[in-house]
């Protein structure tokens, strides 16, 4: 009879921490109880938080090992370590210590389930120091248990220390949190994954694109265990699909994952920002026809373009993820303005959740693309308030007494404050702005409103001496209500034509204020 082969062990039980040095992204956890473990002075309670897959049972584990071990070893930054042959050691990797008891909270919730754990901590360990009871999701217990478990936890016996993990710490109520000393553990970024990831694939002599790698580390989260599962499932995907070329491609994870290419996006969006419908619907077919998850496909895009505003206003941002579309991205930053990335943003942000909702989700998605491409042939906003600035220029001009016809043609109010704010006279500036009414501004006499003293008088003739190189009649009268250039401006902008039509199809749209720069 022939032998049955060794059951397959998944990457995320083959490669999960075994000691706090294998421990990734947790500094705070393995400083601190590396320090109590050496010095004896763990506390009787300790809780563990934070989201799926980023150690918290590793770390219970690990913390229950190491505390048991007999001769237990420090590495070069003094992490307490078990010794891996010890008595305790060995039942602990045997799976059969005697003294340390993992309890699923999940499926024990009743207070005769803590009642057994109350009973048992009575007796002292048989094996190792302390008896020690893991408690995994302890948020599901029930209100009843966790009153249970309160005195115990208050008052633990000196041989029994516990270990809650969950992803739900908001649900623990207060008195027992209050009971425990716990620590949070952090999501793992980017760089910490593909460092898991490599070193993995390494020992399993796997083959991967750089950004094979990159895809797996974005969709993981921070999650170290949906990394390896991910990067799991690619390498028995490759096996089954290949019979030749064993090398991990970004394709293969996105054909696998059901995700679309980035240079796909890419191009998706570059067709939108040109306003070409055809094009556009005709590559969401083919996205269509490929079997991708269209959700998935829109949160893509939505993260595109996050990636793309940043890069528009940080200087030197880079997403590691798009490293080699520089190029491409370049292309399209050139072509687009800041407001209309925002508003292509909140256009697939929100249509995430109109795509689960939908009946047919991909009329949902096209007609998503034809609001995009929509959008980028409405006015920029920016150039919105540059014509607002325009028609309120003209109005005064047309507006103001005609004293000197030849130079009022050339010179205006906007042209002075623009003026003031490149010289940084910024206090000036938000006076004639904001605080006064300007009747007339016809060279070289100057009229304004005010309904309280002006503290600039004298730096504005200073300034209108610099601007123009005339001296310039300053006339200031009293007015209990005035009408500011702001307030102009903004009523005219929001009364155009331009406004009227990204109001109708962005309801919550303003323009909430106006900067004329130099």
């Amino acid at each position: 009879m022939a032998n049955n082969s060794a059951r397959y062990v998944p990457f995320a039980r083959k490669y999960r921490p075994k000691n706090f040095k294998e421990l990734l992204g947790q500094e705070v956890l393995t400083k601190t109880l590396s320090y109590c473990i050496n010095n004896k002075k763990l506390t009787g309670a300790l809780l563990l938080t934070g989201i799926r897959g980023v150690g918290k049972t590793s770390s219970a584990r690990i913390i229950a090992k190491t505390v048991n071990c007999t001769s237990l070893l420090n590495d070069d930054l003094n992490n307490a370590l078990p010794c891996e042959s010890c008595k305790n050691c060995e039942s602990f990797n045997n799976n059969n210590h005697p003294d340390i008891i993992e309890i699923d909270a999940a499926s024990r919730t009743g207070v005769d389930d803590v009642r057994e754990i109350i009973e048992s901590s009575e007796y002292r360990p048989l094996l190792g120091e302390y008896k020690i009871f893991v408690i995994d999701e302890v948020h599901m217990l029930s209100k009843n248990a966790f009153n249970a478990l309160l005195k115990l936890i208050e008052e633990p016996p000196p041989h029994v220390i516990f270990i809650f993990a969950t992803t739900e710490v908001q649900k623990i109520p207060l008195t027992v949190l209050s009971r425990c000393q716990r620590y949070d553990l952090r999501r793992l970024s980017i760089e910490e994954i593909l460092v898991l990831l490599k070193n993995i694939a390494q020992n399993e002599n796997l083959k991967l694109e750089e950004e094979a790698l990159k895809i797996i580390a974005l969709k993981s989260e921070g999650s170290a265990r949906d990394a390896t599962g991910i990067l799991d499932q690619a390498s028995s995907y490759i096996h089954n699909v290949s019979q030749h070329n064993d090398i991990i491609t970004a394709k293969s994870v996105n054909k696998m994952l059901g995700l679309v290419q980035i240079s796909t996006i890419l191009e998706l969006i570059r067709l939108i920002i040109e306003g070409n419908t055809k094009e556009a619907l005709k590559l969401l077919e083919e996205i269509y026809m490929n079997s991708s998850n269209l959700e998935h496909f829109v949160e893509q895009i939505a993260d595109l373009i996050a990636s793309l505003t940043k890069e528009k206003v940080i200087a030197g941002f880079h997403e590691p993820m798009y490293k080699n579309y520089g190029k491409e991205i370049t292309d399209i930053l050139l072509k687009i303005s800041l407001s209309r990335l925002s508003i292509l943003w909140q256009i697939f942000s929100n249509g995430t959740n109109q795509i689960k909702s939908s009946h047919n989700e991909l009329i949902t998605a096209e007609m998503l693309i034809i609001k995009a491409i929509y959008s980028c042939n409405i006015p920029d906003i920016e150039n919105l308030l540059d014509k607002s600035s325009q028609i309120a220029e003209f109005n005064v001009e047309q507006t103001a007494p005609s004293t000197n016809p030849k130079t009022e043609i050339n010179r205006n109010i906007f042209d002075f404050l623009k003026f003031c704010h490149g010289q940084n006279e910024m206090e000036l500036y938000y006076v004639l702005l904001n605080e006064v009414e300007v009747k007339n501004f016809t060279e070289p006499l100057i009229e304004i409103a005010a309904n309280s003293k002006i503290s600039q008088e004298k730096n504005l003739k200073s300034m209108l001496h610099k601007w123009s190189g005339i001296e310039w009649n300053i006339v200031i009268c009293k007015q209990d209500k005035i009408n500011s250039l702001k307030q102009e401006l903004l009523k005219k902008a929001k009364a155009s034509e331009d406004f009227t039509v990204i109001k109708n199809n962005f309801p919550n749209a303003d323009v909430s204020d106006i900067i004329l720069k130099s």
